[in-house]
């Protein structure tokens, strides 16, 4: 494999991620692929038969998106010769409008790539009935949450990328919110800990993609509020741990109240959701085999994509952490 400095500099800032040398398949996101296109054609150039599977980042449902899309890979295969791209959808849908304009996809989730040594229920005390995980922009629909309840609720992530646009929106959060636990940034190896003081997560976005989020709920044992959404990421929301509910305070309080009263086992919520994401991790383990010609073990956290430290070996310190707190918290 010819490796090209643009595409070096990508894989150094973890906006590629290359999965097999020879031949070459690589993984990205979507908005990442189009914004260094040049970058991807250039290294397609120089290794025939490049693969690359994307990553879908938003909701690709909607016919305007999913054109979209097809226009830039393209613009991709026109420039880069004998090549191939796979878009990873996140939901039939999602696969259906983009087969729809020409583009290859297999339905492999997003979130099967979470690495499940990282996550895990903790804690039996749990003094908020909620958490959400939500940088402050208003696509995450704060207000949807009960402002009565929020002396019981936790509010994470919610100082990440906060643009010029945005600052009165997230004004209104923290003054609507004041009386919740807000955790403007976390450590994302201790987010078991924090989740452990949650009875349930809330997803509330109406338009996003397959949501990290909600899967890190499952893995941490909480059950989930979730409202309707396109983006696919309800695929693998083992059913019996959700409860969906209509876009408003007077619903989404109604959700929290159903797992408050129902608490359930936070290892089967967790067992659940890993049931759902194995047929997932299959097939793409049957895809590397189809690309490849060889087996493909365990991926990378999160596909080794935008996160700082996707290995196994990070992945490990953080599941003995978790083991040897969870004794100090029970």
């Amino acid at each position: 494999m010819k490796m090209t400095p643009e595409m070096e500099g990508l894989a150094k800032r973890r906006a590629v991620a290359v999965l097999c040398r020879d031949p070459a398949v690589l993984a990205a996101f979507d908005v990442d692929f189009e914004r260094k296109l040049d970058a991807f054609a250039a290294f397609a150039n120089a290794n025939p038969k490049t693969t690359v599977l994307l990553q879908l980042g938003y909701e690709h449902e909607t016919p305007e998106l999913a054109a979209h899309l097809g226009e830039v890979i393209a613009r991709f295969g026109g420039a880069s010769g004998n090549s191939r791209v796979i878009a990873m959808g996140n939901c039939e849908k999602e696969c259906a409008a983009l087969e729809a304009v020409g583009v290859e996809t297999r339905f492999i989730h997003q979130n099967c790539f979470l690495d499940e040594r990282r996550y895990r229920p903790m804690g039996r005390l749990r003094p908020y009935d909620a958490a959400y995980i939500a940088r402050l922009t208003p696509c995450k629909r704060h207000e949807l949450m009960p402002v009565e309840i929020a002396p019981r609720l936790l509010l994470m992530g919610c100082a990440t990328k906060i643009y010029d646009s945005e600052r009165d929106y997230a004004n209104m959060v923290y003054s609507r919110y004041a009386a919740s636990r807000i955790m403007p940034t976390f450590s994302g190896a201790r987010i078991s800990e924090y989740l452990g003081l949650a009875k349930c997560g809330l997803v509330l976005s109406e338009r996003e993609g397959a949501s990290f989020c909600s899967s890190e709920y499952f893995l941490c044992g909480l059950p989930v509020v979730d409202t309707p959404a396109l983006g696919g990421r309800s695929a693998l929301y083992p059913e019996e741990y959700v409860k969906y509910v209509e876009s408003t305070p007077a619903s989404v309080s109604e959700g929290i109240a159903h797992w408050v009263r129902k608490t359930p086992d936070p290892w089967k919520v967790r067992a659940a959701w890993l049931a759902k994401a194995a047929p997932h991790r299959e097939a793409f383990r049957k895809l590397m085999r189809e690309l490849t010609g060889r087996g493909f073990g365990r991926s990378l956290h999160k596909l080794g994509l935008r996160t700082p430290h996707p290995g196994a070996v990070h992945s490990l310190a953080i599941q003995s952490y978790l083991a040897l707190k969870s004794v100090v918290m029970r």
